[in-house]
C-alpha cells in the first residue's frame, strides 16, 4: 500500500500515536474508530 521508502517511518509513527501515554493506546484505537465512522469510512 505504501511506497517502500515509507513503511518504516510510518510504522514507527504509528507505533508512537497510539503508544500509551497520558490517554491510553486502547482509548485512542476507539477515538480513531468514531471519528472514522463520523466523517464516513466505513469498513
Amino acid at each position: 500500500m505504501l511506497p517502500k521508502g515509507l513503511e518504516k517511518p510510518y510504522t514507527e509513527f504509528y507505533q508512537a500515536v497510539f503508544a500509551d501515554g497520558v490517554v491510553d493506546g486502547k482509548n485512542k484505537v476507539l477515538v480513531a474508530m468514531a471519528v472514522a465512522g463520523a466523517i464516513g469510512c466505513y469498513p
